[in-house]
């Protein structure tokens, strides 16, 4: 469990995140949404300790001041690929090492490439020799190699097309299932999201809120104005009503 008291955070004199109380259960599969720029990725680096000092606002599994060992246990996944310039396998075995894993190395290379249909054979490769697709591939197989407590996962389906992005849902169910590992996915992409949350979270104006499938205008208790960028007078279907509707339905992706 990760539990965060009184988190407020600042960039350039505007106040991107105030999470007074949040509770993130480490062992589901949590989805992160958000408009551009409400400050998810900023959220997510707060979490693996690359902004800031929030040791007094930000308990780990139940220590407001975890040690490294403790710290590795969540795992961070960009955007965009990070690769070194060195071969596949040897990309593995330093976040491996990095990770402070000696044992089943070879086991964990060959579950994780499995996961995500990669042949053994790329091991070999270095970077400028992957394709795009197969660079996001493998920094995702490196990181599920590690078999963290807790994923933090970027956009992981921005830049995949289709089959891919199945591949990687179809990995985090496995990991989900395998290791009672947890995620928390910050996207936009509906289709990706689908069938994966077991949690929802919606960042707006800088809170946290978890929300079920619900009428929205109740929202509105907990913090979420939607009201105030939602403009139903120039939605023509609304016009053409005879009467106004009872119930409007908004996707929230």
């Amino acid at each position: 469990m990760i539990e965060i008291s009184n988190l407020f955070f600042n960039y350039q004199n505007k106040e991107v995140l105030k999470i007074k109380n949040l509770k993130l259960d480490t062992s589901k599969i949590s989805i992160l949404m958000g408009a551009n720029g409400s400050g998810k990725s900023t959220f997510l680096r707060i979490l693996k300790f690359l902004e800031g000092d929030f040791s007094k606002n930000i308990s780990y599994f139940g220590n407001f001041k975890p040690n490294n060992k403790q710290k590795r246990e969540i795992y961070l996944l960009f955007p965009e690929p990070i690769l070194l310039n060195r071969s596949v396998r040897a990309n593995f075995l330093f976040t491996l090492k990095t990770y402070g894993i000696k044992e089943d190395i070879e086991e964990r290379i060959k579950e994780s490439l499995m996961f995500l249909n990669l042949d053994e054979s790329l091991l070999s490769k270095h970077p400028n020799e992957l394709s795009s697709g197969q660079s996001q591939k493998i920094a995702f197989a490196i990181a599920l190699s590690v078999r963290a407590k807790y994923y933090l996962l970027d956009e992981p389906s921005a830049f995949l097309d289709k089959n891919t992005t199945l591949l990687f849902k179809k990995a985090i169910l496995k990991m989900h299932e395998n290791f009672n590992t947890g995620f928390l996915i910050a996207s936009h992409d509906k289709h990706f999201l689908d069938s994966l949350a077991q949690k929802k979270l919606y960042l707006h104006s800088g809170e946290i809120l978890e929300f079920e499938n619900t009428n929205v205008f109740e929202l509105e208790n907990q913090g979420v104005k939607f009201c105030n960028f939602i403009d139903f007078s120039n939605c023509k279907k609304y016009k053409d009503f005879k009467k106004p509707p009872s119930k409007i339905a908004i996707d929230p992706y």
